[in-house]
């Protein structure tokens, strides 16, 4: 049986930053890149920090929080209900070029694709309709389901519970290096892509895969 791929959906499967227009227009800057980055950043603080206190919020909520510190860092704010229409905008962002082909590769070699992904049900799926990723993934699994986010041992286990497999027939696929760390550390194999071209985390184990973009996936998955 081949292996389960389970891909992580922010920063993998479809772009976080390219929400730097929107805050562009939005706020009035010529560029939102910085605020995006620092979003971004707060956004998985905020996630790390809830799971270790025990004090779940829906990635929504996060999401919304994490923009309001990243105003505020750069010295900006809007009122409750722009701020919360602008966070909605993470419902819509643009897939990588390279995540529909590779899906496609993968799903006619005979892989099981599914998501792993911190996102809220609804963050997920309104996600995977508006990028056009919808159609390749039945199984969609959310750290919502058990209240705990990424890189807890929790969150892969489950993930292997709900795929009814094995955590050693589960590879995750994820840009972020704190996930495959974490997936690592819980028996699952790894692939990261490495879009920056940047060093892996010196916690945790290295990568069993590593491709510089998705479209190398299904070659590596293949050697």
């Amino acid at each position: 049986m081949a292996e389960a791929l389970a891909f992580d959906l922010y920063g993998t499967l479809v772009d976080p930053i390219a929400i730097s227009a929107d805050l562009a227009r939005a706020l009035g800057l010529s560029d939102g890149g910085e605020v995006a980055r620092q979003w971004r950043l707060k956004q998985l603080e905020y996630s790390f920090r809830l799971t270790v206190m025990d004090r779940y919020q829906d990635f929504r909520y996060v999401t919304e929080r994490a923009l309001a510190f990243a105003l505020a860092s750069a010295g900006l704010s809007l009122p409750s209900r722009q701020l919360s229409q602008l966070a909605d905008r993470y419902d819509q962002l643009p897939p990588f070029p390279d995540a529909e082909p590779a899906l496609r590769s993968l799903t006619d070699l005979g892989y099981q694709l599914a998501v792993l992904s911190n996102g809220a049900p609804s963050m997920i799926q309104n996600c995977l309709a508006s990028s056009g990723l919808d159609a390749y993934f039945a199984q969609r699994i959310s750290a919502d389901e058990i209240r705990a986010f990424k890189p807890s041992a929790l969150l892969y286990r489950h993930a292997a519970q709900r795929l009814a497999r094995p955590v050693q027939q589960i590879r995750l696929v994820s840009s972020n290096a704190f996930d495959s760390a974490g997936a690592s550390a819980a028996g699952l194999r790894t692939a990261w892509v490495n879009r920056s071209g940047g060093p892996f985390d010196t916690i945790g184990s290295p990568p069993e895969i590593t491709v510089p973009s998705l479209s190398h996936l299904p070659a590596a998955l293949s050697g």
